[in-house]
């Protein structure tokens, strides 16, 4: 492309389709503000713009990620970086995993091909057996079969600039990094923030469905035992008689 031949309005709308990127938003903020930079810088190097356009344009697009880091855990996305459990909704047993694009399954024999892609298509994502063909569609955290079955995709780690990032299995080190993550969102310390976010959610734990980590109501709730979270399944096992496990 020769950014010389486009328009004022042809880069601008070229720039709001990078903005308008949700999946990217919602799934990997901190690559979302990236692409967002180099598409701003373009627009500056284009000359089309005066300085205080090409500010406000930064400004959209940090707004648009700040906005991100907030609405991420109620509308979490399936990331490529990621790896994830796939684990049968209502069930124990997980049937594989997904490793940053690569789908293995769980009782697999060859040691290393993976058994299957996630393909990324305009309007879905599938994950595509080697061998067999579609295994299913992802829509959110969830693997819908082809056979109509539902899975879960938990998240168990992320690379990070070349770096597989996990999170803690302590369940006071996990209290500690959500007060910590919460302070740090409200303060607005973004950097501190995401470090302190990827590594919660990370974690084999989550929000409490019953108290919603309220801190007025989780003292009292028989579910969490007054944690504010409960163990997420992973489908590592069949679990024992344990009321804090929550699929």
């Amino acid at each position: 492309m020769n950014k010389k031949l486009l328009s004022k309005p042809e880069a601008l709308a070229r720039w709001n389709g990078s903005l308008r990127n949700e999946h990217l938003r919602l799934s990997n903020p901190e690559v979302y503000l990236q692409v967002m930079r180099m598409a701003t810088a373009d627009l500056q190097d284009l000359e089309l713009f005066d300085p205080l356009e090409v500010h406000d344009l930064f400004e959209q697009a940090q707004a648009a990620y700040s906005a991100a880091l907030e609405e991420q855990f109620a509308h979490e996305l399936y990331c490529r970086a990621s790896s994830y459990n796939v684990v049968p909704v209502g069930g124990y047993r997980r049937i594989g995993s997904i490793r940053q694009g690569n789908y293995y399954e769980e009782n697999r024999t060859e040691a290393f091909s993976c058994d299957g892609m996630v393909i990324q298509e305009p309007d879905r994502l599938r994950v595509v057996l080697r061998t067999s063909g579609e295994l299913g569609v992802i829509l959110g955290l969830q693997l819908i079969g082809t056979d109509g079955r539902v899975y879960h995709l938990v998240e168990t780690a992320r690379m990070v600039e070349g770096r597989m990032l996990q999170g803690v299995d302590d369940p006071e080190a996990y209290r500690v990094l959500i007060d910590l993550a919460q302070e740090a969102f409200e303060e607005k310390k973004w950097a501190r923030y995401r470090l302190l976010r990827d590594r919660v959610r990370y974690s084999p734990f989550k929000c409490c469905p019953a108290c919603c980590d309220s801190f007025a109501q989780r003292e009292d709730c028989e579910k969490c035992l007054g944690q504010g979270f409960v163990t997420k399944n992973l489908g590592n096992a069949r679990p024992a008689n344990d009321g804090h496990l929550c699929g």
